[in-house]
């Protein structure tokens, strides 16, 4: 498979899986909104159901844009064949963890795996290492597009694993400010390439 084959599928992909995750959003809506005609419903078996069902039926979307993003990111370090290998072994790991342990440890595994490849990528990209590859062209929008895959992975972390912590609000502005500057690196590269000149 070429690599700009390679790209475009992912990008159809991904987009497909936030379709998705966005349908199941609007279902949980509405049908909470439908629930909620009775205000003591949230105290009832009923809500824990609800939440069970929505967490059941968010899961093979998070799982699948997890691996997306992963697929993303270190097919800039890794050769295609053995990336397909990766996410396969980091996809039966997760469901086999899934199944030994719950929803919760299987994401917990995905998503930590996806951090520390990440944060990978994003030190290499800050070192200006050539053994990346990139769609862009230029500083910025390299260190842009590293920024903001890995940002929204620990968002995503920080939500599934450290709501009770107290370092919750810390890594939850520490992604946000990833996401966010990777945004602008990635839609200004010229004018960011140009001051950091």
């Amino acid at each position: 498979m070429k690599l700009k084959n390679y790209d475009y599928y992912l990008i159809i992909l991904t987009a497909l899986i936030l379709f998705a995750i966005g349908l199941v959003c609007v279902y949980g809506i509405t049908y909470y909104n439908y629930l909620a005609v009775n205000p003591q419903w949230t105290n009832t078996i009923q809500y824990s159901r609800y939440i069970e069902d929505m967490n059941s039926y968010l899961f093979p979307f998070l799982v699948l844009l997890l691996l997306a993003l992963g697929l993303c990111i270190p097919k800039r370090l890794l050769e295609q064949d053995f990336l397909v290998k990766f996410t396969a072994l980091s996809l039966g790991a997760t469901l086999l963890l899934t199944f030994l342990s719950g929803i919760e440890k299987g994401l917990v595994f995905l998503l930590a795996t996806m951090i520390i490849v990440q944060s990978f990528v994003l030190i290499k990209t800050i070192k200006r290492s050539n053994a990346l590859r990139f769609e862009k062209e230029g500083y910025a929008g390299r260190l842009g597009s590293s920024l903001l895959h890995l940002g929204l992975v620990i968002l995503i972390f920080n939500f599934m694993t450290l709501q009770a912590s107290s370092f919750h609000l810390l890594i939850f502005w520490a992604g946000m400010i990833m996401i966010t500057v990777g945004n602008i690196f990635s839609f200004y590269p010229e004018w960011i390439n140009s001051l950091l000149k």
